[in-house]
């Protein structure tokens, strides 16, 4: 387990430069790609036009640098530590997204779209997480703790995101609500695009949980010192300081305080039941496909599954119990439902449109 790989330490006075070339980077980046989508529709844009249809991402990188530098966080020494955890979700991002792509094209659906949604999703995603861990922990973030000092003054909790605090299904239900609403905008049928995506989705997934294993949060429960894969966390980890810092917590730390007692590592459970869920769908159900939203449905009823099953093996009380089972638990079980929706749903009307065929013709 490694919390933090290494640190990019940027000298004093180059804290500026380096946000503006990083924005620079990022929005030249995305007007690139954008003219390299219409070229293959053949509707070519010149560069500097592409830049201006992006120019609300520009607007925004532009505030943020602004408010960035105006708080004085820019003009010092500044040490950026790489966390494992950021990489992971960084190139499970990537990964999802080349894997969406590839199919995206395999289907005959736009690639660049799909990458666009991609980035979308992402942004969904990441609010609807930390959202989500705020509702099942309100008193933590409204409460008497509401507020912490920062470098640049107090600050409510809730924007404390470096402290962890992100739930994959807050995310999830974030980026479903977001992927529609751009589907729609865009005149794209929601159900054949989320069968391409969702694979993706469980990919990323697999990453993500390495990610909390090597952060050590989303910790499993006390077990058998004699279990083989039994983990022990570091004082660096968000399972150690979390009971450090819990009332009667101790008991779950070793007798030196030098790592936590032996633990279930549920990460690494979720995370290879996300890797076999996504080997099921792309090598059992996608090839065998019968209904747009097939490949979903058979995803959300599995994942509910996974998640229920792992989530009686947590150890952190933090992602919110309620009448003795997880928050997590208690949504599985719309996750669930919902999949058996959409496999009633979509397969009642391919057969209704299988069975008008005849009729037309």
């Amino acid at each position: 387990m490694l919390p933090v790989l290494l640190r990019i330490v940027i000298p004093s006075g180059y804290g500026l430069p380096a946000a503006v070339l990083a924005a620079l980077l990022l929005v030249v980046g995305r007007a690139l790609a954008y003219q390299r989508r219409l070229a293959r529709q053949e509707k070519p844009i010149s560069f500097l036009a592409a830049l201006a249809d992006d120019k609300t991402t520009a607007a925004i990188l532009a505030v943020l640098i602004g408010v960035a530098w105006r708080a004085g966080l820019l003009d010092g020494r500044i040490s950026l530590p790489l966390h494992t955890y950021g990489l992971l979700i960084a190139t499970a991002f990537v990964a999802g997204i080349w894997l969406a792509q590839r199919e995206a094209r395999r289907q005959g659906q736009d690639p660049e779209r799909v990458a666009d949604l991609s980035f979308w999703i992402l942004v969904a995603a990441l609010v609807g997480s930390r959202v989500y861990y705020i509702f099942v922990n309100w008193n933590d973030y409204f409460g008497d703790a509401a507020w912490i000092v920062t470098r640049v003054g107090r600050i409510p909790r809730l924007l404390a995101v470096w402290e962890g605090g992100l739930v994959f299904y807050g995310g999830f239900i974030a980026a479903v609500a977001a992927g529609a609403w751009y589907l729609r905008r865009h005149r794209m049928p929601f159900l054949p695009y989320a069968d391409t995506l969702i694979p993706s989705v469980a990919f990323g997934h697999f990453l993500g949980r390495l990610g909390c294993f090597s952060a050590g949060c989303c910790w499993g429960a006390p077990c058998s010192p004699s279990l083989p894969w039994a983990t022990r966390f570091p004082p660096q980890s968000l399972a150690y300081q979390s009971f450090a810092a819990r009332e009667g917590g101790a008991r779950f730390l070793d007798p030196v305080h030098l790592t936590t007692l032996p633990l279930h590592p549920t990460q690494l459970y979720e995370s290879l039941g996300e890797l076999l869920l996504f080997s099921v769908l792309v090598l059992l159900v996608r090839p065998r496909k019968r209904f747009h939203g097939q490949v979903l449905a058979v995803w959300l009823m599995a994942y509910a599954v996974l998640r229920t099953t792992v989530e009686s093996f947590r150890g952190d009380i933090e992602r919110g119990v309620v009448d003795g089972l997880g928050v997590g638990q208690w949504t599985s079980i719309l996750i669930f439902a919902a999949g058996v929706a959409v496999w009633v749903a979509a397969s009642r009307r391919a057969r209704a449109a299988r069975a008008a065929e005849p009729a037309l013709a």
